[in-house]
């Protein structure tokens, strides 16, 4: 009888324990499907981007913004040409999780370098000399 006790002691102990499971830590919301399906399909690229945008939101909407989130959705962001939101996703990671500053803060580097190249891209080079078509069709430079 004792055994028996004993036996059904333990047994309602790990049944009682199988009943409190861990809570989730953070929130991925569909993460993991949504990079499967853009390694399937790199086209859809603007579906990506939304569905990590959608991630990003109900995680911090959570309090539980997942390693590397910040850091997925600022990198894709980049890629797009949008390097100054890029900047402030990469900031966030580094912010969140401390151990990623350096590699971070190498990302930050870049975009802001990609973010200068393309102002540069979109000013009018007025510094230099202007092409003017002269008679008979050549071209003469003023100054």
């Amino acid at each position: 009888m004792a055994l028996t006790f004993k036996l059904f002691a333990v047994i309602s102990a790990l049944t009682l324990l199988a009943g409190c499971a861990a809570q989730p830590r953070y929130t991925w919301c569909k993460y993991d499907c949504t990079l499967y399906d853009h390694y399937k399909n790199p086209a859809q690229n603007d579906d990506f981007i939304e569905e990590l945008k959608e991630a990003v939101m109900k995680s911090e909407a959570a309090g539980q913004v997942p390693p590397g989130l910040y850091a997925e959705y600022g990198y894709v962001l980049y890629e797009k040409g949008d390097s100054q939101t890029a900047i402030q996703y990469f900031q966030k990671e580094a912010d969140k999780w401390p151990e990623s500053r350096v590699f971070m803060a190498k990302m930050i580097t870049n975009a802001q370098k990609g973010y200068k190249k393309k102002e540069e891209v979109a000013k009018p080079n007025t510094a230099g000399a202007e092409p003017n078509q002269a008679e008979g069709g050549q071209t003469e430079v003023k100054k």
